[in-house]
């Protein structure tokens, strides 16, 4: 829900309406495509591994990704309003996906990631866990990305819900902007609710990939920057502002270095690859600094007083936090 609230004559609150997706003058492949060069901010990437995005548009889920357990999720981005095909659409993919055995769903994942891992190495890596093959796909979680005001569609999935499948509706809603434009209210897809996720501040921490390769850990400290690869996940450096104060964390360990962002995202091979050209964004950290010792969760947890996620790839901290990190920092020794 989106409202304006009046100050003046008399302090009172007035709901802003949402409108069809069609009004706006955009069809569904476009805002589709719009919604896949966001997806690193829209998925959290410390609950969710992305195992395969549709690219062509084919019969096939927009996405599929696995959680910490090994449940698949189904997602379906169908953005028309009130159509049936939604969620049957999603439940045809439900009877194909489901029976998938690891080998089906790594063979589909080997052709997603462009690094080639197996998908048993890389969950371990987002989650540190050592999953067993037979523990994944053991049940599967449908998400049908529905406008707020399709309320045909929201209700078929109670009905589902209440039938025993576990149906979840991602919630849009579309408003009128300036001509030419429109405003779109999504939140990030969560599988469970993360309180930090609509702070923002000039602070970052960002985990060095040391799980999925260290010499992606080792580049970042030799070289004094920010990195991040491949779809979708590069994206998120284009994030950062010049002079914005980046942690570099490495799992296990702590915080290890930090700069300020120079504020011009560059690109480069990952690994100097000719097959993986521009897979590296990053970016500069001035006053690049090694932290020695490193800064380790617990520490980190008794200056801010709270339970950050440190798998995530890159993630704002607010203010009050990022000065209790910085004076945490100005005891130890840095190079």
């Amino acid at each position: 829900m989106l409202l304006r609230i009046n100050l003046e004559p008399h302090r009172s609150a007035q709901r802003i309406i949402g409108q069809p997706l069609g009004d706006f003058g955009l069809d569904e492949r476009g805002l589709q495509d719009i919604l896949f060069h966001s997806l690193d901010r829209l998925l959290p990437d410390e609950e969710l591994l992305l195992i395969k995005q549709s690219q062509r548009w084919q019969e096939e889920p927009d996405l599929l990704a696995i959680d910490k357990k090994g449940s698949l999720y189904i997602f379906e981005i169908k953005l028309w309003e009130s159509k049936s095909e939604n969620l049957l659409q999603a439940l045809r993919y439900g009877q194909k996906f489901g029976t998938y055995d690891y080998d089906r769903l790594d063979h589909l994942f080997k052709k997603f990631d462009r690094r080639k891992r197996s998908m048993a190495e890389a969950h371990r890596a987002v989650f540190d866990v050592q999953l067993e093959k037979n523990h994944f796909n053991r049940e599967q979680v449908f998400v049908i990305l529905t406008n707020g005001l399709d309320f045909k569609t929201r209700e078929a999935i109670q009905y589902w819900r209440s039938s025993g499948l576990d149906f979840r509706p991602w919630v849009y809603r579309a408003y009128p902007d300036e001509v030419g434009s429109f405003l779109m209210e999504i939140s990030r897809f969560a599988v469970e609710d993360n309180p930090y996720e609509d702070v923002s501040s000039k602070f970052f921490i960002l985990n060095t990939n040391y799980n999925n390769d260290p010499t992606d850990h080792d580049d970042m400290i030799k070289h004094g920057k920010a990195s991040a690869y491949f779809d979708p996940w590069k994206h998120k450096i284009d994030q950062l502002n010049k002079n914005d104060i980046v942690f570099l964390y490495q799992s296990g360990v702590g915080i290890v270095a930090m700069g300020n962002a120079s504020g011009r995202v560059e690109r480069a091979r990952y690994h100097g690859n000719t097959d993986h050209e521009d897979e590296e964004h990053f970016m500069t950290l001035n006053k690049f600094r090694k932290i020695d010792p490193p800064l380790d969760a617990a520490k980190i947890k008794e200056a801010t007083g709270t339970n950050h996620v440190f798998m995530r790839t890159l993630f704002s901290i607010d203010k009050k936090s990022g000065e209790a990190i910085c004076k945490k920092l100005d005891d130890r020794q840095v190079s």
